[in-house]
């Protein structure tokens, strides 16, 4: 089976290298398009290294067009060329859709894994989906449910952080918090430095002495600079280690926040972007109420969110406290990351949707 692949950014590329390895189990598959390292690792051939391309933000993309638009063009001569029996779209909707209606106006069959969050900012574009993809494989049953009453072919495969994370982590009131910040350089370079400041506060306070810092290998060195000069701080390559003997965490907004609740360590929730990216989402954005996905999946806001300008030391700081001894607000909390743990399914999401690749390739050979 020959599948190109599009996963353009880090989460993206986790998953399709989750995703292949249960493939290769099932059938031999050549796979080749754009991704990084967990792809490459597990056998695809990367011709276009995400690292180069993944932005995040409307004005990001703005500024990033050229190089977005010469990718487009490459990866289209990649899947003429190549000739693939599936296209395989994993998230990156910016980039993703569009080529979802290049590759099925072209006849190849359309594969998207991970749905785009369209039932909160892009429910125009469920029409797209339901014109050029020929199968959505969604990590969330509600994803389901809102593509099928749109007239889409979607399955829910379930979420593979079942997999990774099989149990939570044993409770801990250490005195150690945990901050992780993003996979991308400019969500690190807008969250990071108020994250020290929180802990800087809490620091000086007497209420924490340490804190852990989830280094993302797939941005430069020296956007941790900051935290590697802090007393006090460690830099650790994953979050399991940075949650790891952490009393609570402050957590970026998206997958961040699944990981966190599913090793069940307390938490908040902080979001800062551009200005204008922000105004542009709030206007993009509707009939959703939270922004972090632990409390969307959870369907209840949990973990208290810090948006914009209310992600300042002082606010966070003392979202934060009351999750440092046991107290009725870090124990609802708990609670909150145990219905994320049912709501991410059983263990086996990966294979289940090599499977349902697997029977859609089966369907057009």
């Amino acid at each position: 089976m020959r599948i190109v692949v599009s996963a353009g950014d880090p989460s993206g590329d986790i998953r399709g290298g989750e995703l292949l390895r249960e493939l290769n189990v099932l059938s031999p598959v050549r796979m080749s398009g754009l991704g990084g390292d967990c792809l490459r690792s597990s056998g695809a051939s990367i011709l276009f290294d995400l690292e180069e391309y993944s932005v995040m933000g409307f004005t990001q993309v703005i500024s990033s067009l050229g190089s977005i638009y010469s990718l487009r063009k490459k990866m289209r001569e990649h899947i003429e060329e190549c000739d693939p029996d599936i296209v395989l779209l994993i998230d990156y909707p910016g980039f993703n859709i569009p080529l979802a209606r290049w590759a099925s106006q072209r006849g190849f069959r359309v594969i998207y894994y991970i749905s785009p969050q369209l039932w909160a900012w892009g429910r125009g574009r469920v029409r797209k989906i339901r014109r050029w993809v020929d199968l959505m494989i969604t990590l969330f049953q509600f994803e389901v449910d809102f593509y099928r009453e749109h007239g889409a072919r979607a399955v829910c495969s379930g979420h593979p952080l079942a997999d990774a994370v099989p149990a939570p982590l044993p409770q801990q009131l250490s005195g150690r918090i945990a901050l992780l910040p993003g996979s991308r350089g400019q969500e690190i370079s807008m969250l990071l430095p108020p994250m020290l400041e929180t802990f800087r506060y809490l620091r000086d306070q007497g209420r924490v002495f340490e804190a852990a810092v989830a280094v993302s290998g797939s941005v430069p060195p020296h956007l941790y600079r900051q935290a590697e000069e802090t007393a006090g701080v460690l830099c650790t390559g994953s979050v399991r280690n940075a949650l790891s003997g952490s009393s609570a965490a402050m957590v970026c907004s998206g997958t961040a926040t699944l990981e966190t609740a599913m090793w069940g360590t307390p938490f908040i929730v902080a979001y800062r972007t551009s200005t204008v990216t922000y105004l542009l989402a709030r206007l993009l954005v509707r009939g959703v109420k939270n922004i972090g996905m632990a409390n969307i999946v959870a369907g209840e806001q949990f973990a208290r969110e810090y948006i914009q300008g209310d992600a300042s030391p002082l606010e966070m700081a003392q979202g934060l406290l009351p999750l440092l001894s046991d107290t009725e607000e870090r124990r609802r909390i708990l609670e909150g990351t145990e219905a994320v743990r049912r709501a991410l399914g059983p263990p086996g999401g990966s294979a289940r949707a090599a499977k349902h690749i697997l029977r859609e390739y089966h369907e057009i050979s």
